[in-house]
């Protein structure tokens, strides 16, 4: 009895040992992601080598600072997006894609909710409007054939932002066309 007690005393300060150092870990790359968020820099080296892989508890922590962060905030949506998306291989993960392929539209960067007055250059600003949408659905076809990168093509065909619409069009249509052509495997 008191060898199982021990046993299990000791299983516990080991999970507590470790959760401690995990989140411990993950806190640290939540900093460093704030730092480069403040400097502006897209082109960070740390975004690379800091970023390359993520416990879950960094992944859950970079989820909430992205849900915290404000909508007009495109960069930084999208930087997150793209860390999230580079390793996405759980369930949440490929849940959390998907939710951002299906994002309203951001209406303008002053306010996403308000309409902006049409400006020459549409394009650019479409593109950075829907931003974190497309990053996403970057991400997603990349991971292809993998079924959550598909799912999340299939919510950004029915986004109710044009061009992320478009861009899931042409990248399920290009996925489907390599599915007709892969080679056919042993028989």
């Amino acid at each position: 009895m008191k060898v199982v007690l021990i046993a299990g005393a000791l299983a516990l300060l080991a999970v507590a040992f470790w959760s401690g150092r995990t989140d411990r870990e993950a806190r640290a790359k939540l900093k460093t992601l704030e730092d480069i968020l403040r400097s502006k820099n897209d082109n960070d080296p740390r975004l690379d080598s800091d970023f390359a892989s993520l416990s879950p508890a960094a992944k859950r922590l970079l989820r909430q600072r992205y849900g915290e962060s404000a909508p007009e905030r495109r960069n930084e949506r999208g930087t997150i997006v793209y860390l999230l998306g580079r390793s996405a291989s759980s369930r949440e993960d490929w849940e959390f894609l998907r939710a951002v392929a299906s994002e309203p539209p951001c209406l303008s960067l002053a306010d996403c909710s308000k309409k902006a007055p049409q400006a020459e250059g549409a394009l650019g600003q479409e593109v950075t409007l829907a931003y974190p949408s497309l990053v996403a659905l970057k991400q997603a076809e990349r991971a292809l054939p993998a079924e959550g990168a598909r799912l999340v093509i299939e919510a950004a065909k029915r986004s109710k932002t044009p061009i992320v619409r478009r861009t899931a069009a042409r990248v399920g249509a290009a996925a489907a066309g390599s599915v007709e052509r892969a080679p056919a495997g042993p028989r």
